[in-house]
């Protein structure tokens, strides 16, 4: 039954954010064309307008990748509202499956098309980043010669490291922190989509209800507040470090072991509120299916 519900859910969320999707295509075909332009042709060196021209839209490119998410939240958030408390409720209420059912139905669902877009936006900034710094580097010594991209960001990233007083990472090891970091934003875009259908919920219920629209900003602070200070009370008492090599992963509890590391040229990452921010969203699951169950008043 959980597959049924997600897949009807999915095929309601697409409805709701295509549109989404069609503008920010064409939006974002308009920058790329912007982007790959050979603006020599038109007169320019390619270091004055023409550059320009590349960063503003490569900008542009991002900011409609950001506001993509934004809309998606907005989608899933009126289809969610709609489905469960709206003009559908009653028979979406009325069907014969667990409300944990038909929660993480909804949720999965949801999750699938924020992470979706956070990716995209993910894409979009690390290739408007590279194209950009690939077209925008030229230094002259006899003839013309153009950094690559790879000497670039390595040079980049050896001054950080210089001023932070630690080693140059390897390329694999950064690549590996980059995907740690990926993962550690898509996993709280999925806490942050649980804790908005939280929001509505609980401002459906009938102890609650009374504050109206603005009851559904203040308990989603709420409930984001207290995931937060639940993962860093528990973060100050115990943290638990992954050191990334280029070959395995190791977890420590020790931050000698972690300085060590960023000395030899590894990397390290705290996983601890992570962690602790996934188990306060399955607690916070836990009672949005409560309050479907007993507490919800259905318009």
């Amino acid at each position: 039954m959980l597959g049924k519900l997600t897949k009807n859910t999915f095929k309601a969320n697409m409805s709701s954010v295509s549109n989404v999707y069609l503008a920010m295509g064409i939006i974002g075909i308009i920058m790329l064309g912007l982007m790959v332009i050979d603006w020599t042709k038109w007169g320019d060196t390619g270091i004055g307008l023409g550059l320009v021209i590349k960063i503003i839209a490569s900008v542009a490119l991002c900011l409609t990748a950001a506001v993509g998410i934004i809309m998606t939240l907005t989608g899933i958030i009126g289809e969610y509202n709609r489905n469960m408390f709206g003009a559908e409720g009653h028979l979406t209420m009325a069907l014969p499956v667990r409300s944990s059912t038909l929660l993480l139905s909804k949720w999965l669902a949801g999750s699938f098309w924020v992470v979706l877009s956070y990716l995209v936006l993910c894409v979009c900034a690390f290739g408007s980043f590279i194209y950009v710094v690939k077209h925008s580097v030229n230094i002259v010594q006899g003839n013309d010669m153009y950094y690559s991209v790879y000497e670039l960001v390595i040079e980049m990233v050896e001054q950080l490291c210089y001023s932070a007083g630690i080693a140059t990472p390897s390329v694999a090891v950064l690549l590996s922190l980059a995907s740690i970091y990926a993962f550690d934003g898509a996993v709280r875009l999925i806490v942050l989509v649980l804790l908005i259908f939280f929001a509505i919920t609980i401002s459906h219920c009938r102890p609650f209800h009374k504050i109206g629209k603005f009851g559904k900003i203040l308990y989603f602070f709420g409930g984001f507040l207290a995931v937060n200070v639940f993962s860093s009370m528990i973060t100050k008492f115990i943290k638990i470090y992954i050191i990334i090599s280029e070959t395995n992963y190791t977890f420590t509890l020790s931050s000698a072991e972690v300085a060590a590391a960023w000395d030899l040229g590894f990397g390290a990452y705290a996983i601890t509120n992570l962690y602790c921010t996934a188990i306060a969203a399955v607690f916070v699951f836990l009672v949005t299916t409560v309050l479907i169950d007993r507490h919800v008043n259905v318009s």
